[in-house]
């Protein structure tokens, strides 16, 4: 039997496998956009993501991505610990999403889940919730009760969460954004117990969720430059380990991804 009559045989007896050859890096992006606190991440992908685009605003600032046309924002915030709702909602609205993608009635071309940093908390709120057995701080201020975890079972139960929560979201086959506030790397050796020293280099905030960034092709770096211009960072450098799988594109870019996919296609 000839080679490639054996070879569609076997892709059919395994199914879900693809040819390289059949697809293309951007025919599902899933970016991980960092940055500092107002430089642009938020706004990078509402005014220049493939559209339709439903925005999952985790730090309840939808009024900075206000007045754009054909994206859909939904805001999920905790009001308190003890009673979390952002995490279930969020899962939910996945499982509708889901129900959609199997009626190829999706009808959005991108998601963005705006910030992990917050939706980390959420995740840590329903996790300290459900898991009882979990060692806790609870203390109480005014009327207001605070939970806060003592071990590394909510840390870990959390990624665990987020990661799941990606997994489903990949699934449904459109681009995928997820924003990441970023601070200076901690430097392990020269810190102390009493002297936090921090390198040049930048990491995410908080530190543990940077297990999350390898299930990303892309991860950019937005930040303003001398002149006042929003960039985007594409590639590594000291500062950052940015990564793209976008070909003819430069170090740096302007905050515009429907003009880096266009340099993108003209290879």
């Amino acid at each position: 039997m000839p080679e490639n009559k054996l070879l569609e045989q076997a892709i059919q007896q395994l199914q879900g496998c693809h040819k390289s050859e059949d697809i293309t890096h951007i025919d599902r992006l899933k970016v991980a956009v960092c940055g500092d606190t107002g430089t642009g991440k938020s706004c990078l992908i509402a005014r220049t993501a493939r559209k339709l685009l439903l925005h999952y605003d985790f730090d309840d600032r939808r009024e900075s991505i206000a007045g754009i046309d054909d994206v859909v924002i939904k805001t999920l915030v905790d009001k308190n610990d003890e009673t979390p709702t952002a995490w279930n909602t969020l899962e939910s609205d996945i499982g509708t999403l889901e129900y959609l993608r199997d009626k190829n009635e999706l009808p959005f071309k991108s998601i963005a889940l705006d910030s992990c940093t917050f939706l980390r908390k959420y995740a840590e709120h329903q996790f300290m919730k459900d898991c009882t057995t979990s060692s806790r701080n609870k203390f109480k201020i005014g009327v207001t009760t605070y939970i806060i975890p003592k071990d590394w079972d909510a840390v870990t139960g959390v990624q665990k969460m987020l990661d799941g929560i990606l997994n489903r979201v990949f699934a449904l086959n459109v681009d995928t954004y997820m924003t990441f506030h970023t601070r200076n790397e901690k430097d392990n050796v020269k810190s102390t117990k009493l002297d936090t020293v921090y390198k040049d280099n930048l990491t995410v905030d908080p530190p543990n969720i940077k297990v999350l960034l390898p299930k990303f092709n892309d991860k950019w770096r937005t930040f303003v430059d001398t002149d006042g211009i929003f960039k985007v960072q594409i590639h590594a450098d000291w500062k950052f380990a940015a990564a793209s799988v976008l070909k003819n594109v430069e170090d740096v870019e302007e905050a515009d991804i429907g003009k880096m996919l266009e340099k993108h296609n003209k290879i």
